[in-house]
């Protein structure tokens, strides 16, 4: 019997849903409050490419100040921050002016902390760490999009 060849063409893979850039939203004024300077660059440098306007804060104090002197669009609120904690950053912001501003609260605290949040997170959501930039991203959009 003679030897046959099959040639076949490469294809790359495509990525699992979970994976896949998500749709890209309209650019929003993202107020990122993390003190991690590795999560902050991984996580703005993610926003950027997605078409979003960044600013950071690194700590609850930075953070009080941009949420007065700026007009944010969505907050990505840690909270486990030096200054004032991340959970008081919240209650202030529930409690002012800007009182409906989506907050998307990343943290790997424990169970207790999400009890003690979830009155003060809607509108927004929890995400847990370790979290990847995509899923960041896409739960920006999820937001913008109502």
């Amino acid at each position: 019997m003679p030897h046959v060849t099959v040639r076949t063409k490469r294809t790359r893979p495509v990525p699992a849903p979970a994976e896949r850039p998500p749709q890209r939203a309209a650019a929003a004024r993202v107020l990122l409050v993390e003190d991690d300077p590795v999560t902050v660059e991984v996580f703005s440098r993610a926003l950027r490419r997605a078409g979003h306007h960044v600013r950071i804060a690194v700590d609850g104090n930075q953070a009080l100040h941009a949420l007065r002197d700026d007009e944010p669009d969505v907050v990505i609120l840690d909270l486990g921050l030096p200054t004032v904690p991340g959970i008081e950053v919240l209650r202030r912001l529930r409690t002012g002016d800007r009182s409906d501003l989506p907050v998307i609260v990343v943290s790997g605290s424990s169970p207790r902390a999400v009890h003690a949040t979830a009155d003060l997170i809607e509108p927004g959501i929890w995400l847990e760490k370790p979290l990847r930039p995509l899923e960041l991203v896409a739960a920006v959009a999820d937001l913008r999009r109502g």
